[in-house]
């Protein structure tokens, strides 16, 4: 990463603000779940014949049963995947996104979606409200061609590249094994400031875990200090040796970077909310909405449905 770049970096941190991500290739997550099955071995009977003097009478021999068989399959595990559709990251550099429009949000919030990408948000718990790191509410908005009318897009822009229509539908989900999720993060290769995306595909289970343990990390950690107002600057000085999974990665001073005990490792270029009103960062409700900003849903055709998340590097 070249001198440019580390400032651009800084000024995003000490600005605390996020602006746009800047996209790679298509791949498909690939995790399975975890799941047990017994089988019962059939009963058997065997028949055997005893000869007397009397008539031939037949005793049955006594009823076996085998003991129940388990294959239990591999625990759902994190696997390192290319990268996220390209609708999957924000635009950056005063560009558009680029790929094929989303299906039609049925006006009927019954009614079922078609399979395509759709845009994707999520919002911090509202005022007084508890995070949840085992559900989701999704709001979803379609990708439309740009010149569609009340769709704002970069000028000039080529046919392929898409904005963002309005919001049509929110919806609550459960993290669960049959949700499959790409979180695209960052990873420090070296003190020389070589970085590269660490992109891992799992279930919405293993991103609930993953959720859970960055918070609880955050709020005995980080927070404290956001709520005192430390310096941006002294951060660098306190995870200089990596506490509770934070550190500071490569030479970003004061840029945290927190790795979990699975998982991808996700970039905090902000330490948490910035409020424009106060004029400082404050301790947000959630962190994990903060730093895992949700990009994208899609809906494969045999109804897998995938989500989509950003948490590394953005100019």
């Amino acid at each position: 990463m070249n001198k440019p770049l580390i400032r651009s970096v800084i000024a995003v941190a000490l600005a605390s603000l996020v602006t746009a991500a800047c996209g790679d290739t298509t791949s498909s997550p690939s995790a399975r779940s975890s799941s047990a099955i017994t089988t019962q071995a059939p009963t058997t009977t065997d028949t055997v014949t005893a000869t007397t003097d009397a008539a031939p009478t037949t005793t049955a021999a006594p009823t076996t049963t085998a003991a129940p068989t388990t294959s239990a399959e591999p625990d759902a595990i994190w696997v390192e995947t290319d990268a996220m559709p390209s609708l999957a990251y924000l635009p950056c550099c005063a560009s558009n996104y680029f790929g094929e429009p989303s299906p039609e949000i049925p006006i009927d919030g019954a009614a079922p979606l078609s399979p395509g990408v759709y845009r994707a948000f999520r919002e911090q718990p509202t005022e007084g409200g508890a995070f949840d790191p085992g559900t989701i509410e999704v709001s979803l908005a379609p990708f439309e061609p740009c010149g569609t009318p009340g769709v704002f897009c970069e000028e000039p822009f080529a046919a392929d590249e898409v904005g963002v229509g309005a919001v049509a539908r929110k919806e609550v989900m459960a993290l669960t094994d049959d949700v499959r999720v790409v979180v695209g993060g960052f990873r420090c290769l070296d003190a020389q400031s070589n970085w590269t995306t660490d992109h891992q595909g799992g279930t919405g289970t293993l991103l609930a875990e993953l959720q859970t343990e960055f918070e609880a990390a955050y709020a005995a950690t980080v927070a404290p200090l956001v709520g005192a107002d430390t310096p941006f600057e002294d951060y660098a000085t306190i995870f200089a040796q990596p506490v509770a999974g934070f550190g500071v990665p490569c030479q970003f001073a004061g840029v945290l970077q927190w790795q979990g005990s699975a998982g991808p490792a996700l970039l905090l270029q902000t330490l948490g909310r910035y409020d424009d009103a106060a004029g400082r960062v404050l301790v947000p409700a959630s962190i994990s909405v903060e730093i895992l900003q949700l990009t994208a849903f899609e809906l494969a055709d045999d109804g897998t449905q995938t989500l989509y998340f950003y948490a590394g590097f953005m100019s």
